[in-house]
């Protein structure tokens, strides 16, 4: 079939002024194959679909270049458009003459922007389509961590009628909310519960994940529960593993024991209904370690507030800064010193003493430019945020990044918070992080609704041959399969001799790094193909 192509270019609005609209109609117009150039305020609108579908329709063009705003905003809902137009999507070719052009300058940019327009032009006419096919996966989800955030996740995805195994490393459910005094311990009983009364949920309890294979709809988990080892199926992994804290030992002089403890420690004190003296004087001590976290400084204003009620003990905060950038914290600050907890700001640290069984704090509060000495019964110490025990070896495990800290690193924190490196394994809560309730509650919420829109009932729609391996050209000498970020291309046997490797369309992110990289030039990435890409470099200076 012959090429035809139509253009439609749009200003935005009237907000692209250093762009000479209808000098670029007439050029464009000359162009090999070109049926006609529109030129529109707002294609992204609704008037603007109607003006495409009744081109596209009126005209029987088989080629669409569109000139407007960054392909991250349009590209999926003109894509959309097309494919309902019963024409591959794969067809459209867009040029980016606003942020990239328009934008980008101060003067008449008219020139590049038909430059552009004319590489997205030349490209459109080499395009080939892309077939599409529904594949049936695995619905099942397995949430690995038995705490607050894995218990609601699996609770929210229940409802939505997946099913879902809740596997926990523990015996009981439950993570740190057993451990925590008033820190979502009101929710930890009644969550508990209906975890166990849903139909949707199964529970594993002492068991761990000894390895994963396979790709997004079809994963095989092994999993260690005492001593058998079971294989399981699941369409995606979502790993909520929580976090550990520990006492700094360069933070404090005096090991801690009994009059320097820790969060945990204070809340099974709080729980003990046989304790018999209380304590007087308690002192909270914050970022000798670490300033910029969230959850300490949560776990302290709810245990400083607890004391306070529980005990009527003095209590006092010592802090570079108190951190209420979280949802509700203001609020819990601003009760805790209604019932009399004192904060004290410091810049250099507090030195700390035992005295007569007791521990002296020395400290220069900021606020009072005075020297201020204070005896505790009890100092609760600041804990480091740590990743929990094995995420080192269950990232190497999945094949999965971790960042400068240990925890699990996200494919992109601002666009794909929850999402890994490979496609169908989320991150939730605080495995990726220092995250407050309102963030791990976000983080909850992400992850369901990408489930949610991955596993629906009707398959999975996959490319076919996107990106497709020539097994005559391939070597076999695994440089796509060390280089591709996200664990998709395999090794499959041909024949009897021969191994190519192979890139499951489920699996494949479209990044292009196994196209560029193959030595032998044997991965076709349809749409980023050299004669395409080439032909978008000759057009240049053209115009």
């Amino acid at each position: 079939m012959p090429v035809k192509t139509g253009i439609f270019l749009c200003d935005c609005g009237g907000s692209l002024r250093n762009i000479d609209f209808p000098k670029i109609g007439e050029n464009l117009v000359d162009l090999k194959d070109v049926a006609f150039v529109d030129i529109s305020h707002n294609l992204c609108l609704e008037e603007g679909t109607k003006a495409i579908t009744s081109r596209i329709l009126t005209e029987n063009i088989n080629r669409v270049v569109i000139a407007a705003c960054s392909p991250q905003l349009c590209e999926r809902n003109f894509a959309g458009l097309l494919e309902k137009l019963r024409l591959n999507p794969n067809l459209l070719s867009l040029a980016n003459i606003r942020e990239q052009c328009s934008w980008a300058h101060k003067g008449d940019v008219t020139g590049k922007a038909l430059e552009l327009i004319t590489m997205a032009v030349d490209r459109a006419q080499l395009l080939q389509p892309v077939e599409t096919t529904k594949v049936v996966v695995n619905n099942e989800v397995l949430v690995v961590g038995g705490g607050f955030c894995g218990m609601k996740l699996s609770l929210e995805l229940s409802q939505l009628g997946i099913r879902t195994t809740l596997m926990e490393r523990e015996p009981t459910l439950g993570g740190k909310l057993k451990k925590l005094e008033g820190f979502y311990s009101s929710q930890r009983e009644a969550m508990i519960k209906a975890v166990e009364k849903a139909e949707n949920i199964e529970i594993l309890t002492s068991a761990e994940v000894t390895g994963v294979e396979g790709k997004i709809g079809d994963f095989r988990v092994r999993i260690r529960r005492g001593t058998k080892e079971i294989l399981r199926t699941f369409g995606a992994i979502v790993f909520a593993t929580g976090y550990k804290t520990e006492v700094a030992a360069g933070d404090f002089p005096l090991k801690p024991g009994v009059n320097i403890i820790s969060q945990e420690r204070l809340a099974e004190l709080l729980q003990d209904p046989s304790l018999g003296t209380r304590p007087e004087n308690i002192g909270f001590i914050l970022d000798l370690s670490d300033e910029n976290s969230r959850l300490p400084t949560l776990a302290t204003l709810n245990s400083a507030l607890t004391v306070k009620k529980r005990w009527g003990s003095e209590v006092y905060v010592l802090c570079k800064n108190v951190k209420v950038d979280s949802e509700g914290v203001e609020k819990l600050y601003r009760e805790a010193r209604e019932q009399g907890v004192m904060f004290l700001k410091f810049d250099e640290k507090p030195r700390i003493s035992a005295d007569d069984g007791r521990v002296k704090i020395e400290a220069k509060d900021i606020l009072v430019g005075q020297e201020v000495t204070l005896t505790c019964n009890l100092v609760v110490a600041e804990e480091k945020f740590l990743p929990t025990e094995g995420t080192k070896d269950l990232s190497s495990l999945l094949k999965l990044r971790t960042d400068s800290q240990g925890f699990y690193q996200e494919e992109n924190v601002h666009l794909y918070p929850v999402a890994s490196e490979r496609k169908g394994i989320y991150f939730s809560g605080n495995c990726r992080g220092d995250l407050d309730l309102g963030r791990v509650l976000t983080d909850i919420s992400s992850a369901v609704a990408r489930i949610r829109e991955l596993l629906s009932p009707g398959g999975i729609v996959a490319e076919v041959d996107r990106v497709k391996v020539d097994p005559q050209k391939c070597v076999a000498c695994l440089t796509c399969i060390r280089a591709c970020p996200h664990n998709a291309v395999q090794l499959v046997q041909i024949d009897s001799e021969k191994v190519a490797a192979d890139i499951p369309q489920l699996a494949c992110d479209r990044c292009g790094i196994c196209a560029a990289i193959c030595p032998a030039k044997a991965i076709k990435f349809e749409g980023y193909s050299d004669d395409q890409i080439l032909a978008q470099i000759e057009a240049i200076g053209v115009s």
